[in-house]
């Protein structure tokens, strides 16, 4: 009986995705997502800004300010978080260019262009509930979305390392333990 005795990497949507270079960039940007709106959702209740992440999405969706309703605050997380994902597949296709060395930089960058697209559209166009803005938001989007990048840059790595370890995708899935039995002993 072999045991192996390597990391195992496991996934919810199956192994054989993994292998897919745009799927795990589109799942590392998804955690980058989920990480920098939980930040985002902190900075609000704690006072240190004006705009969450997703009512961004959501002023940029519905076209009207704040507060917005249930309905459309979860679809706008939704599509937020999505958007993430979407950065990430960008990000994977941006390495196929570059090298993976400095990979967390390259991250940090990528992460960030969105902040400053979106801060420029919307300054450009003085859509209503995003300009003027106080330093405290500005600071905290930044920040959130600044973690996005190395979160996500993290994620994609961490996944990508486990494929070039792992290149089969049957040697992705989670092995049982067991213990030697008295057969395995002869």
């Amino acid at each position: 009986m072999i045991v192996h005795e390597h990391t195992k990497f496991t996934t919810i949507m199956g192994a054989g995705e993994m292998e897919d270079r745009l799927y795990r960039g589109f799942v590392a940007g998804i955690v980058g997502g989920i990480v920098s709106n939980t930040l985002s959702y902190l900075s609000y209740s704690w006072g240190l800004t004006t705009l969450r992440l997703s009512d961004w999405a959501a002023i940029l969706i519905f076209a009207h300010v704040p507060p917005f309703n249930l309905g459309e605050h979860i679809f706008a997380v939704f599509i937020q978080i999505g958007w993430s994902g979407a950065v990430g597949s960008v990000f994977a296709y941006f390495l196929v260019w570059l090298t993976n060395r400095k990979i967390l930089f390259k991250a940090w960058m990528l992460g960030t262009t969105p902040f400053f697209v979106i801060y420029l559209l919307t300054s450009l166009f003085q859509t209503p509930g995003t300009v003027p803005l106080p330093l405290n938001t500005v600071l905290s989007n930044y920040i959130t979305s600044s973690i996005f990048g190395v979160v996500m840059g993290y994620s994609f790595k961490v996944l990508d390392q486990a494929i070039m370890q792992h290149p089969s995708p049957l040697e992705l899935l989670a092995h049982p333990a067991a213990k030697p039995t008295d057969n395995d002993k002869e």
